[in-house]
């Protein structure tokens, strides 16, 4: 039997604890994809913020790891593909926090910048807070090296404001940038209509309801 790993939904990177940043994203698409590589008789592993989409409709074949947050993300697809990955395929579609927040902090016009103790729930009553945002670590960019993962990679890319040329050669640099196989790109304002299935050489205009198979039927395994 075949086996997958498939990432959906969004990522949080808290600010206190009980205050986070977060995206849009609930991870439809990649329930649906770990659905379709299931019913197709794969092996499927599917990490997910929102297992409720998948509960009650999965088969026997589908496990399901949740996640909130960047960090839990980040160490769940380490430890199932660091050392020895299994999958014959991995389709990373959750859509991962690119910032983390460094600090909180409050201005002081004699000291500037001071820092906000962040380690509990950050009192209300302040009339200015800045965060500093530092980059994550590009999981995507990991699973080759130094993860170390052998298998077909798809990694996904979404836009905003742009045309379908612009976003074919951008999705394309990113596919070759993180050694992936494949890349499914699509732009914010049409994403529900329709995405684009890039491999090498090749790029086709799917259906948003048709992207499950089509990316099975692309991948060619």
């Amino acid at each position: 039997m075949k086996s997958v790993l498939v990432t959906a939904g969004a990522t949080m990177v808290p600010i206190d604890n009980v205050r986070a940043i977060t995206n849009i994203f609930k991870g439809r698409t990649g329930a649906n994809i770990a659905r379709h590589f299931a019913q197709q008789g794969w092996d499927v592993t599917l990490i997910t913020s929102n297992p409720s989409l998948s509960e009650g409709k999965s088969t026997g074949n589908m496990s399901i790891v949740p996640y909130h947050t960047y960090d839990e993300l980040f160490s769940a697809m380490q430890l199932r593909i660091c050392p020895e990955a299994k999958y014959d395929a991995i389709i990373h579609s959750a859509a991962v926090s690119d910032y983390r927040v460094e600090g909180t902090y409050v201005y002081k016009p004699q000291a500037g910048m001071q820092p906000v103790d962040s380690k509990g729930k950050i009192p209300s009553s302040f009339e200015e807070l800045f965060l500093r945002l530092l980059p994550t670590r590009k999981i995507i960019d990991l699973i080759r090296e130094p993860w170390g993962y052998k298998g077909y990679l798809t990694k996904f890319k979404l836009q905003t404001m742009m045309d379908d040329s612009q976003l074919l050669k951008i999705a394309e640099e990113s596919r070759v940038h993180s050694k992936a196989e494949m890349i499914v790109a699509n732009c914010l304002e049409w994403s529900n209509e329709r995405a684009f299935v890039i491999t090498e050489g090749r790029a086709v205009s799917v259906a948003r309801a048709n992207l499950p198979e089509s990316i099975l039927k692309e991948m060619g395994l």
